[in-house]
Order: C-alpha cells, then sequence, then structure tokens
C-alpha cells in the first residue's frame, strides 16, 4: 500500500521524504504526517526486512526521495544498504520508562524485545520499577519469532517492542505496547527535514558538477572511500564500453584494474601525484590521479584520462600560437637605454624613417641592437599592428630558405604540406619584413628577393601565380655590403633598393658614458632576487668601471650583457674587500683584450681602399675570404671571436670563409 502527500509550496523546497514502516508504526504516525503534509512530500510505504531496500533502491533510480525515514530493523537495513540519507525514529528513555509503566499496570511479568542489541539501563528500570522483566533481541524475522515463544513460555503476559514485535506478540495471544511516541515522530521528522533540504542542496550542487562533467572531452570517474564508483562521464564509459549502463556503485578496480585508485585511497602522502602513460581502448592515454577531501579527510578519489593525441595536437596548436607571438614586435624607442648623443642622433633619426614607407637598410657590428632598432621603427609605423617577420639569412640552411621565405604549393616537392604552405615574407603582408644578416643571402635567393621588392608581389614554390604583397622591408648587416658588392658577393641592384634609407648603429665604444648605465641595468636584471649586499654591488661598480670605459667591445651591447651575468652569478661568492683575482679568471676575455693594440680602428669592419679603382680590401689586398679569415686568425693568435671582429664577420661566417677553399 503507497500513500503519497504531496502539497507544491511556490516559497520554499519541500524535502522528498519516504516513510518506510511496518502497517502498525503507520497507522500509529498517520495524525503526525497529516501535521507535516504542509512541509513535505511524503511517501509511506508499508515494508519489513527483505523487502525494504528493492523498494528504496527503486526510489533511488526514480530519483523519488531525499531522505528516508524509518524505525527499528528497516532503518538498519536502509542504513548498510543505500548511500541516500537514512533518519531513525528513536526510542527516548522517557518512551521507554512510559511504556513499562503502562506495562505494569497490565502485569508485572514484562518482556522487551528489540532489534540489533539489547539495552544495558534496563536492569536499573528492573528493580526501579519492581519490575519481572526480561530482555531478547533479534536481527531476522524467524529470530523475533523464537523471541517470542520464549517470553510467552517463561508466563511473559506484556511485549513491548517495535510495530513487528507488537503484531507478533498480539498473534501469539500476548498483550502488546508499542515503544515509540508521537513525540518521538515528530522529532525524527524535523530531523528528516533539515536532512531532506541538506540533501537536495547536494543534490542539486552535484547535478551542475555531473552536466559540466559530461561537457567535459576528458574521461574522468570519481569514487568514494570504498573505491565504488559515484560519479563517471560519457567519455570513461565509452572507453569502459558501459555507455548503456548505470555503474555508479561498482567498484572501480572490478570495472577497470587499470584505473584502480587503491594506491590514493590507502597510501596518498599528501604530495603531488604524478601522471603516468596507460593503453586502453587501443589508444594511449595520460592519467592523472587526485584525492577527494572533505573536512581534512580522504572521502573519496577521481582519475582523469587525457587522450594523448589531443595533448600532441593542443601542444602543436601552443607551439603555433607561440610562432604568432613571435610575429609580434616587443620593443619601442623607450625601450632602448642611453644617454650618448650617438646614441640619441641615431633614435631621432629612425624615427624619422619609420613615418615613411621605405625600404631601410640598418648598419651596425654584431651586438649593437640592430633588431631592437627594427622592432622599435616597426612598432613607431603605420604597421604597428600588423606583423613584424624577422628572419635570419645566416641561420636558414641555403636548402631551406626559399620555402621558408617564398612558401610552397601544394606538391611542391617531395614532403611538401598538403594545400601548400604561406611563407614568412607572404605572412608579412601589411607588416613588416626583417632581414638580419643581409650579407649572408645566397646570390640565388638575392634575386628573387629583388624581384619581390620591386613588384611587391611574390611567387611561391611550385606555382606560377603571383600573389600581391604590402610590405615594409628592413634589412640589416654587420658586413660592408659596398666590399660585397665589390667582391661580386651580394648583387649591387639590391643594394641600392634596400639602401633607400641607411641607418648606422654607433658601436657601443661610442657611446662610453652610456656602458655603466647599461652594465648596471643589467646587473640588477640578473642578480638573484634575495641578494641585498650592496656594499658589494658598489665595490664591483668601482673596480670594473674603469675597465668598462677603456674595454674597446668587440661583441658590443650582448657582450656587455654576457659579462653582466657573469659576474652575478660571481656576486654571491665575493666578500669585501673583493679579491680582484676572481673577477680576473671569471673575465680572462675581458682583462686580456687590453693586450691587442688600441686602436680602434682594428676591430671595426675592414674598408675597401678605393672601391673605383680597384676591388682589393684589407688584409694585404687579399681577395678570397678564405686567405682573408686565414690572415686574420694569424693576427689575432688563432682567436676566431677576435678574428670574426677584426673582418666585420660573425664567426659562423668566419668558419665558412675558412671552408671555402676546400669548395
Amino acid at each position: 500500500m503507497t500513500t503519497m502527500q504531496n502539497i507544491n509550496s511556490k516559497n520554499k523546497y519541500m524535502p522528498r521524504i519516504c516513510f518506510m514502516s511496518h502497517h502498525l508504526l503507520r497507522t500509529f504516525s498517520k495524525p503526525i504526517l497529516e501535521e507535516y503534509a504542509f512541509r513535505a512530500q511524503i511517501e509511506t510505504l508499508d515494508a519489513s526486512f527483505d523487502q525494504v531496500l528493492g523498494l528504496a533502491n527503486e526510489r533511488i533510480k526514480n530519483a523519488n526521495v531525499d531522505v528516508f525515514l524509518s524505525a527499528g530493523s528497516n532503518a538498519s537495513i536502509l542504513r548498510d544498504g543505500v548511500q541516500t540519507p537514512v533518519v531513525s525514529i528513536d526510542v527516548s528513555g522517557y518512551d521507554l520508562m512510559k511504556a513499562l509503566i503502562k506495562a505494569k499496570e497490565i502485569s508485572p511479568n514484562v518482556g522487551v524485545i528489540t532489534y540489533g542489541d539489547a539495552i544495558p539501563s534496563l536492569d536499573d528500570l528492573k528493580s526501579l520499577l519492581l519490575l519481572n522483566l526480561t530482555q531478547y533481541h533479534y536481527k531476522t524475522p524467524q529470530e523475533a519469532q523464537l523471541c517470542i515463544q520464549k517470553l510467552k513460555d517463561k508466563g511473559v503476559e506484556v511485549v513491548l517492542g517495535s510495530s513487528i514485535i507488537v503484531e507478533l506478540a498480539q498473534k501469539a495471544g500476548m498483550q502488546a505496547i508499542l515503544t515509540y511516541s508521537l513525540q518521538s515522530i515528530r522529532t525524527a521528522l524535523d530531523q528528516a527535514l533539515e536532512v531532506g533540504r541538506i540533501a537536495h542542496l547536494e543534490h542539486t550542487r552535484f547535478d551542475q558538477l555531473n552536466s559540466v562533467l559530461q561537457t567535459l572531452p576528458d574521461a574522468v570517474v570519481a569514487v568514494n572511500n570504498q573505491e565504488k564508483i559515484i560519479a563517471i562521464n560519457h567519455a570513461m564509459k565509452k572507453i569502459l564500453s558501459v555507455e548503456n549502463q548505470d555503474i555508479r556503485g561498482t567498484n572501480l578496480s572490478e570495472v577497470q584494474p587499470e584505473l584502480s585508485l587503491k594506491d590514493v585511497l590507502q597510501n596518498y602522502t599528501g604530495d603531488e601525484i604524478p601522471s603516468s602513460v596507460l593503453q586502453l581502448d587501443h589508444r594511449d592515454w595520460v592519467s592523472h590521479k587526485a584525492a577527494i577531501f572533505e573536512n581534512g579527510q580522504i572521502v573519496g578519489a577521481a582519475i582523469t584520462l587525457h587522450d594523448a593525441g589531443t595533448i600532441y595536437t593542443s601542444d602543436t596548436k601552443l607551439r603555433m600560437f607561440e610562432r604568432k607571438r613571435q610575429f609580434t614586435a616587443r620593443h619601442h624607442f623607450g625601450t632602448i637605454q642611453g644617454n650618448s648623443s650617438a646614441l640619441k642622433n641615431t633614435i631621432n633619426k629612425a624615427k624619422r624613417y619609420s613615418k615613411s614607407e621605405f625600404d631601410i637598410l640598418i648598419m651596425g657590428e654584431s651586438g649593437t641592437g640592430k633588431e631592437l632598432f627594427a622592432q622599435a621603427i616597426h612598432n613607431e609605423s603605420h604597421r604597428a599592428n600588423h606583423p613584424f617577420i624577422a628572419i635570419n639569412c645566416a641561420a636558414f640552411p641555403e636548402t631551406l630558405i626559399e620555402s621558408e621565405l617564398f612558401g610552397h604549393d601544394d606538391g611542391a616537392f617531395t614532403g611538401s604540406k598538403r594545400g601548400g604552405r604561406r611563407g614568412l615574407i607572404e605572412s608579412a603582408h601589411k607588416g613588416t619584413l626583417f632581414l638580419d644578416e643581409i650579407g649572408d643571402m645566397p646570390l640565388s635567393l638575392q634575386t628573387r628577393l629583388l624581384r619581390v621588392l620591386q613588384e611587391r608581389a611574390i611567387t611561391r614554390l611550385g606555382s606560377n601565380t603571383p600573389i600581391p604583397i604590402d610590405i615594409r622591408v628592413i634589412a640589416a648587416t654587420h658586413q660592408p655590403l659596398k666590399d660585397l658588392v665589390s667582391l661580386k658577393s651580394f648583387r649591387q641592384d639590391l643594394y641600392y633598393r634596400l639602401n633607400t634609407l641607411e641607418l648606422k648603429l654607433p658601436p657601443l665604444r661610442e657611446r662610453k658614458i652610456d656602458i655603466s648605465l647599461l652594465f648596471d641595468n643589467f646587473l640588477k636584471l640578473n642578480i638573484a632576487k634575495n641578494f641585498k649586499n650592496h656594499a658589494i654591488l658598489d665595490e664591483i661598480q668601482h673596480l670594473l668601471s674603469h675597465h668598462l670605459n677603456q674595454y674597446l667591445w668587440p661583441g658590443n651591447i650582448r657582450e656587455l650583457e654576457s659579462i653582466a651575468k657573469r659576474v652575478a652569478i660571481l656576486l654571491p661568492t665575493l666578500t669585501v674587500p673583493i679579491d680582484e683575482k676572481l673577477l680576473y679568471e671569471e673575465l680572462p676575455d675581458f682583462f686580456a683584450i687590453h693586450s691587442l693594440p688600441n686602436n680602434i680602428n682594428s676591430v671595426r669592419p675592414p674598408q675597401i681602399k678605393n672601391p673605383h679603382i680597384s676591388e682589393k680590401v684589407a688584409f694585404e689586398n687579399l681577395t678570397s675570404h678564405f686567405d682573408q679569415a686565414t690572415a686574420a686568425l694569424k693576427m689575432a693568435s688563432g682567436n676566431h671571436f677576435q678574428a670574426a671582429t677584426l673582418l666585420g664577420i660573425s664567426r659562423t661566417t668566419l668558419w665558412r670563409w675558412l671552408k671555402s677553399k676546400k669548395s
């Protein structure tokens, strides 16, 4: 028999209470249930023992209950069998005393039968009330029947107990008294109302979290502290091939041992659990396990599976995004530090150039900040919101640079990307193309680049269709391009096309008043955050100030930054007064360079004596790159860095010149 008392409330949620009891208790409780009809949705069910769990699970499956209300054996069975909250109608001491007094009026021979365990305090009441009291307890219907028979055999006339005991005693011809009171039922209902409201809030929160869980592309499953599944999303169900099954309440290790969370539940130490890789459903997964806490205690655990293929794809996208970020100019003229007149004049000229659309050639020794100026010019121009594409012409192998610069069409060569690929020049559309180390560009590509600059269009490899582009070109070199033109290693027409506007960057030795400022800034940028010894800083700056101004700085600002970093690493090991030997050991090149002739021209790029009369250059009028490189090495006592500086080229170019004799 089922009765539903359901009154809607517009202002307040009415908890759904399922009252499961023997019919005698339900009948006894009817007046109280009617009182609560306006405060809760109460369903009453006649059930006992083996019927209880089946009826309860049916309500849980259909999501028709927030809390169960029951008594005695029913309450105990529900607590052990379901995870939904259970409120028990308890017998108070007052209830028991009242029932015993009532029983004494019938007969002094009284029996008490309880579910589970006996009541120790009954012995005190026995002597207090002058009763001949016998107590039994049971756990099954058969044991309850046996207890009734024992009491009857002992001549007991009145039996106290639950509704089941009352019914059995009455069938045995004995008088019986129900130990529950209306007040106990009312107290239990009040508790059930509160528990039901809390359960509803938790269900609502769980439903919201579950909705989020189902939308996740990653596979997720969570378990309680018994490793029984409490939540699982569709992605995980698909991996486990249980899409059409409800496996909540099932032990996770039994469903898939590879996903076992026993190690987390039993051995978690509080440290982060490292990810691992496993294979399920013929795919590779990266798994991450985590403990679930409540009030500082582990109450469960969860495992998330990330598709390894998806991670790889995401990593590729991130790299592509990072590459796009590299197409952005970060520096402005305000980034360029220094107060020397040489620098200020150069900045003013660069600002004027930035307002034009003409191509620019930036000349300067290695490390003078050519790309820094190129980015600043771009950001000062009307192209600032468009790409800034920087290409180091010396960094790409000759076999790859053409494809990188001009891109290719579908099927242009073996291994080419399907659908073709846009080159770096095309990617600079509407923005600025910065060609660093332009002097190292192969002659074959110089011809194609010249055509691009003339026609403002590119043709991809494998294609005959020109693609119009709108770019501004800024080229940079540390080499004397005029000399390279004379040596036929750089096209004259390309040189004059690039050299529409020429910007010469002053070397650091011509910016002496900037050296200390730059060194201090680099030093502060690279020292450890917790280094606070200002006395060491002051003395190191004092000791190095003379050397900083006397040094010729063949590597310019890049070398200055390198020196500052080495000093920053050394600082924590120094004490006042500073042992200068440590500085000499850490910076041997910095101090040894003074042994070279103190002649500025000795570290400047070689100049042609008379380009109109002869194509011969410095170093005893040697014309081959190999002979020039060999002579420079001899002058620099075998030091490749100093030899490259003497020639005004990079060490990479020096190495190529030294190998040129073989070819």
